[in-house]
């Protein structure tokens, strides 16, 4: 079994994956909470501080809220800007052996044993070779072969694969 298919990565991609890593970590979860919280106490305890504590405390909940997310989106705008291989249009084969990438005339794989987890966050398949290390895929760009890459990847990689069907 063979899946070629060939990804142009966007900010917009490359927005979505930094925001999906960062958020559905634990620290995500909990710097959310966190920030719900400050919220509440706020509101709760608005009018009965000085006008200023309650600002800074506007301010820290809008850090993982707010502020955070407009980083991660300037973070993917350079990054997708600045990195080469972002440059062009990446051509994947996912066969039986593992992951192969080129671009123009370079060549990359990863064998099955290198990859730690694949999983799918709404319209991306993400396969992960370390935690920080990873291809984006959007769901577009795999098109017709989604199937059949969900059928190898678990295959291969047991359940370290989270990807699901439609």
């Amino acid at each position: 079994m063979e899946i070629k298919f060939d990804v142009d990565i966007s900010v917009k991609d490359m927005y979505k994956f930094l925001l999906n890593n960062t958020y559905r970590k634990l620290t995500g979860i909990i710097w959310i909470m966190f920030s719900l919280l400050v919220i509440v106490i706020t509101v709760y305890t608005w009018g009965e501080v000085e006008l200023l504590h309650s600002l800074l405390m506007i301010l820290l909940a809008s850090l993982y809220t707010v502020i955070n997310p407009v980083i991660l989106y300037f973070k993917a705008r350079k990054q997708v800007r600045s990195n080469q291989s972002f440059n062009g249009t990446l051509s994947y084969t996912v066969d039986d052996r593992g992951i192969k990438v080129t671009q123009k005339n370079e060549e990359a794989s990863s064998g099955w044993d290198e990859i730690w987890k694949i999983v799918r966050y709404g319209n991306q398949v993400v396969v992960y070779i370390t935690t920080v290390r990873a291809f984006v895929w959007p769901i577009d760009s795999i098109g017709d072969g989604y199937a059949s890459l969900v059928k190898l990847a678990s295959e291969k990689l047991g359940g370290r694969c989270r990807l699901r069907n439609n």
